[in-house]
């Protein structure tokens, strides 16, 4: 009996090997930043529960409302057709304006691996170099 208990308790809370999002593999090098996706990216490279999704969201936000704040964001989704800038992204400051200006519900070490992932996001649609 206390078998079968545990095995219906697996079973209900086991994996049921469904992703919590898809990535479409068709996007890999197009140099189009889209924030949904990144978002799955992430909670996929992360081994994330769909609970995270939001979560990861929040932390792509604030990097993007400090990009802004620090003028690294233009309207044009391919960097090589930005003017130079002299700023540059501080991982650590972005974090900090994370947790500090836009409250975001993680931990620094989180936001951290969040921003690590989304390097690769980044490789993953061409944007960035390895």
């Amino acid at each position: 009996m206390k078998k079968i208990f545990i095995f219906t308790l697996l079973s209900f809370f086991g994996c049921k090997n469904e992703p919590i999002c898809t990535v479409n593999e068709n996007n890999a090098g197009k140099e189009i930043y889209d924030l949904d996706e990144a978002t799955c990216f992430i909670a996929l490279k992360l081994i994330k529960k769909k609970s995270d999704l939001n979560l990861i969201r929040d932390a792509l936000l604030a990097e993007m409302n400090y990009m802004d704040k620090i003028g690294l964001n233009s309207g044009n989704p391919n960097p090589e057709h930005e003017p130079e800038s002299n700023t540059e992204l501080d991982i650590n400051l972005m974090v900090e304006y994370a947790l500090n200006e836009e409250k975001v519900e993680l931990t620094k070490e989180e936001l951290i691996k969040i921003y690590d992932a989304e390097v690769e996001y980044l490789m993953f649609i061409g944007v960035v170099d390895e």
